[in-house]
């Protein structure tokens, strides 16, 4: 659904979750076979009770974030743009809804640089999509991806899309850490694993927190089963670490927590089961 948003107010900062669009399972990934393909450690057992659980056609969603803080207008991702029209590349709709033009934008923050969070950076005819502002990532996110070295060890037509995407920006990329501030309290949180970098949001004012957590999970078996390696991840072990220390302390501290990836508008809470795992009260 084009333009379709969801605000909410922390404290003094201004949240809005953009639909990007849909994201659902492919037919063939919709049997055992295909969730093993998407998370090639799961067990037989593990995977039939999802299915029972879940069912086999399970809805998800690409759930941008816009913030405006102090004065600061921020963007977290792009989605997959015009490549993937006309289901996905709706964020300027979902911006134009709420008044909010794409030149209003002072920061796009890119928490990781898979195809769906980065190939928005970029109009159709490959001119910058946000003209008037500074582009952010990490350091460690750019060198494990845009180094001479990781650029010459991936295949080339990935590193082909990257150098494409990022060549009209480099003027406008400036560098953070994981820890550092973005902007006034939005906080940056390392949950490498699913990309060396891949970085997290903690959005606090007034008492009232935000936890964007970005693509910390794909789907809702993984509160249940925090050990499941997604196939794209970078490093499986250190997303599974990071996936269970994050799922505990959203749940710990009770914290309000986007997930990019779960049923628009990806809000909720994450809550302790008795068995150790964890469970999902969406909003």
């Amino acid at each position: 659904m084009s333009g379709k948003t969801h605000r909410l107010q922390i404290g003094d900062i201004t949240c809005i979750v953009l639909h990007e669009g849909p994201s659902t399972s492919s037919p063939t990934q919709q049997t055992p076979e295909g969730v093993l393909q998407r998370y090639p450690n799961a067990a037989a057992s593990e995977i039939s009770d999802d299915l029972q659980t879940h069912g086999y056609a399970q809805p998800a969603s690409m759930n941008a974030l816009y913030i405006a803080t102090a004065g600061t207008r921020i963007l977290v991702d792009t989605g997959m743009g015009d490549r993937a029209k006309p289901a996905l590349g709706h964020i300027p709709a979902a911006l134009a809804a709420e008044g909010i033009s794409v030149e209003d934008i002072d920061i796009v923050f890119i928490t990781h640089f898979h195809g769906d969070h980065i190939f928005g950076l970029l109009n159709e005819d490959g001119t910058p999509r946000y003209a008037n502002s500074r582009t952010i990532t990490t350091q460690t996110e750019w060198d494990a991806w845009m180094s001479e070295d990781s650029l010459n060890a991936m295949p080339e037509d990935r590193a082909a899309d990257l150098q494409n995407t990022m060549a009209p920006l480099k003027d406008s990329f400036d560098y953070l850490h994981a820890g550092d501030t973005l902007a006034p309290g939005v906080f940056l949180v390392d949950m490498a694993g699913h990309t060396l970098g891949h970085t997290g949001l903690l959005i606090e004012s007034n008492g009232e927190r935000l936890f964007a957590v970005v693509d910390l999970l794909h789907s809702l078996p993984q509160f249940k089963y925090p050990h499941w390696h997604f196939a794209f991840d970078t490093d499986g072990d250190l997303a599974e670490q990071n996936r269970k220390a994050v799922l505990a302390r959203a749940a710990d501290e009770n914290l309000l927590t986007l997930f990019y990836h779960l049923p628009f508008p990806g809000l909720g809470h994450v809550t302790r089961q008795a068995d150790g795992t964890f469970a999902f009260q969406a909003m």
